[in-house]
């Protein structure tokens, strides 16, 4: 399993999903053909049954189903304590630290390079249904010891009561077995936030809908500010509304945690940025044109989260942190008179295209 378990961003592609997580395949597809994503490398999925010793999967069984099992508090905890708990072999540390040492070299950051460490499901992200923020994601990491105890914390995250409940609801397997972990250079963000290929409100999908704060995306994406506003004519790429948030706090990093992670917290924002917009129009439209671009490749609407990283020109600045299709209007019909319904999508057309560059597909 050595030479499988770990995987640079730069070698993977759409038809890795089912190893990496549609997540981690997406990013490195965006890589490969040029776009501005964080490098990285992914823990591939097997990685979880190879390293869960047959003890600790007889055990989880029992948990998964004992009678109390319907209480989704207790075997939440049970469960995430039973996985948190388990040693991870030599081998796999191994193949973490020589990765992690490859991107240090690849982004020139040695001992100060910061990462996020994010969960990655292989069933996560379809057009039926969607694990967005249900699972482990853990910003500011620095130590490769600290990335190897997060990378089991996001293993560990696939048994919380809101994934047991959300398997349940859609009849799928309690025991999670199919997690991927990205690990992920971490944008110094000073404005971070969400694009939507249709207004989300609506299912217009003649407006893209921007939502953005200043700092980390987590303010805007966990709901904790309401954020400044753009809505913009996907023809003419005109401006047609836009809205200053209520934005009274904003994601950072905490420099006093310690050398080992730097963490992100919410703290108060500044009185001079709450009163201005944190995106230019020019930043709104770019980010709009290429969220149009990924709806175009993939076949249905995108709901893309994006960073403006604070030390970079215009558009180099710009980098995309993961898009996946949008759920609620995908199926529905397009609104008369705007842009119409976008074609289903195919997996197969779709490697055929972007991945083999067979023409005419």
């Amino acid at each position: 399993m050595t030479d499988e378990a770990v995987l640079d961003l730069g070698v993977i592609r759409a038809l890795h999903a089912p190893r990496v997580g549609p997540k981690m395949a997406r990013l490195g597809q965006l890589a490969s053909a040029g776009w501005r994503v964080p490098d990285g490398y992914v823990v591939t999925a097997g990685v979880l049954d190879e390293w869960l010793p047959l003890a600790a999967r007889a055990e989880l069984a029992r948990l998964l189903a004992a009678e109390k099992a319907h209480d989704l508090t207790w075997l939440a905890d049970q469960a995430r304590q039973l996985v948190e708990d388990q040693p991870l072999p030599a081998w796999l540390a191994e193949a973490v630290g020589a990765a992690h040492e490859r991107l240090r070299a690849r982004t020139g950051l040695a001992a100060v390079l910061r990462v996020a460490v994010r969960s990655s499901a292989v069933t996560e992200d379809g057009l039926g249904a969607s694990f967005a923020g249900q699972l482990g994601t853990y910003l500011g990491i620095r130590d490769p010891d600290d990335v190897l105890r997060h990378i089991r914390k996001c293993w560990a995250s696939g048994y919380t009561a809101w994934a047991l409940s959300y398997r349940m609801r859609h009849g799928l397997p309690l025991e999670s077995r199919d997690l991927a972990v990205g690990v992920m250079q971490l944008v110094d963000a000073r404005t971070a936030g969400v694009v939507f290929t249709l207004d989300p409100i609506t299912g217009d999908r003649g407006r893209l809908i921007v939502e953005a704060n200043w700092g980390f995306g987590e303010s805007v994406v966990s709901g904790q500010v309401t954020p400044d506003y753009w809505a913009v004519e996907r023809r003419s790429g005109r401006i047609l509304e836009r809205r200053e948030g209520t934005k009274d706090v904003w994601s950072v990093l905490d420099e006093t945690a310690g050398a080992a992670s730097s963490r992100v917290v919410l703290m108060p924002l500044p009185a001079e940025l709450a009163r201005v917009p944190c995106l230019s129009d020019e930043e709104v439209r770019y980010i709009c044109e290429k969220a149009a671009e990924l709806e175009e490749a993939e076949g249905v609407p995108q709901d893309v989260e994006w960073a403006i990283a604070r030390d970079l020109d215009f558009p180099d600045c710009v980098f995309f942190l993961q898009h996946r299709p949008e759920t609620t209007w995908s199926a529905a019909p397009a609104v008369p008179d705007q842009t119409p319904p976008a074609k289903a999508f195919d997996p197969v057309q779709y490697a055929l295209r972007n991945v083999f560059k067979v023409p005419g597909t």
